[in-house]
């Protein structure tokens, strides 16, 4: 857990640091990923060069990527805690509770969004335990966990959103330039194989 906005600050400075680092991994990748796609080698001895680029990536990643993921659980937890801390001492008003009950779960971030504005802490906590009782609150999840966190942690939650963000943009940056690589490959390798029986046909003609 990430106590205290110091903590924060230099938890930022690092994931941005180790995203520099993977970042470079990345696009030496993408490089030799050209480089041997130039080259037009066999399927099997691509795919094998592939792998070895694939392996030294991850290898040099690793500990900078283990890193940002545990800057981003911490974020995360850290979220949570204070959220937590933020609406504990803070009464419910029992008959705003009841009125909630017939309200639909997605009318519920409506009322959130208005209840914020005008900072009605109280209100906002019937909203929040209204909300987690729902059977459909997983569709409105992301939303409402942002509006909460950001009218019970203001600036500090923008903080926590950056460091969770940049570990989700790396993966998807490894994911894309490796899924993509397979994806052409594999394109590549079913046109291989649809062309054979043709050519295969027209060397008999030719013999």
């Amino acid at each position: 857990m990430l106590i205290g906005v110091i903590e924060a600050e230099q938890a930022e400075r690092d994931q941005h640091a180790d995203y520099a680092r993977i970042d470079d991994a990345i696009r030496l990748a993408e490089q030799n990923i050209a480089v041997l796609e130039s080259r037009q080698l066999e399927p099997h001895e691509t795919r094998k060069k592939w792998l070895a680029i694939r392996d030294r990536t991850i290898l040099a990643i690793r500990e900078a990527r283990g890193n940002m993921i545990k800057r981003a659980n911490e974020a995360k937890e850290t979220r949570s805690r204070m959220i937590e801390t933020f609406f504990r001492d803070v009464p419910s008003p029992h008959e705003f509770s009841s009125t909630l009950q017939d309200v639909p779960t997605k009318g519920l971030l409506d009322y959130l969004h208005y209840l914020i504005r005008v900072g009605d802490v109280a209100r906002v906590r019937c909203i929040r335990v209204t909300f987690k009782t729902r059977s459909d609150h997983d569709r409105y999840d992301v939303t409402f966990e942002k509006m909460m966190a950001q009218f019970a942690l203001g600036g500090f939650e923008e903080r926590l959103t950056r460091i969770c963000r940049l570990a989700d943009e790396v993966d998807a940056a490894l994911a894309g330039i490796f899924a993509a690589h397979i994806s052409t490959n594999r394109l590549q390798q079913l046109a291989v194989c649809t062309d054979y029986p043709a050519r295969q046909t027209q060397d008999n003609l030719a013999a």
